[in-house]
């Protein structure tokens, strides 16, 4: 049976709205670091602006897929514009019902030295409550090939495989978490609205 473009075109726009109305987690970025740090939240629809996450702090909004097939990155820079190669990324997608994640470092890691990547220093990971989770943790100084992209195509240039975490068939209904200076002690205290508050600081 064959389809017209117009019913092709059609059959994806109502994908990607039942997508987009799907309940999703919630995707938090903790800033553990002394020091604020900017992100923005990037998907197949375009960028927020420049949002700022002072230190010890923590910013989160609601896991989303705007169109079949595309992802959404947190761009993570330690100025309120990104600068090309010191920025740290962390990503994730949802295809079929199942969610992907993982950390790049492409464009802040030069060959096994990341010291331009904003939180590497004293840690990066990346995980979700749920226990089928998998779990992201590139200690801080350390070359991490396996838990984070230090090169674009990782099995053709280090023969290992993609550092993709997922939470198998869990479904994609959790939250994820995001740290930058993950090494450094957790935050403890949270306020109303979408800054959290470390209530030591």
């Amino acid at each position: 049976m064959s389809h017209s473009s117009e019913d092709v075109q059609n059959l994806t726009t109502v994908q990607s709205r039942d997508i987009e109305k799907r309940a999703f987690g919630k995707a938090t970025l903790e800033n553990r670091c002394s020091y604020d740090v900017w992100v923005w939240s990037v998907d197949g629809k375009g960028s927020s602006k420049a949002i700022k996450v002072p230190k010890r702090t923590k910013w989160s909004e609601a896991v989303r897929s705007s169109c079949v097939g595309c992802g959404v990155v947190f761009k993570v820079s330690k100025t309120d514009q990104i600068i090309n190669g010191k920025h740290t990324q962390f990503e994730y997608a949802i295809a079929s019902n199942k969610i992907w994640y993982d950390i790049s470092l492409v464009n802040c890691a030069s060959g096994k030295t990341a010291t331009n990547c904003p939180g590497y220093a004293n840690g990066l990971s990346m995980d979700s409550p749920n226990a089928k989770c998998g779990k992201i943790n590139c200690k801080g100084g350390s070359y991490c090939p396996t838990q984070a992209y230090w090169v674009d195509t990782p099995v053709q240039k280090l023969g290992i495989a993609e550092p993709v975490f997922g939470c198998g068939d869990a479904g994609a209904s959790m939250d994820l978490n995001m740290r930058v200076c993950g090494d450094e002690k957790a935050l403890k205290r949270s306020v109303a609205g979408r800054l959290m508050i470390d209530e030591e600081y």
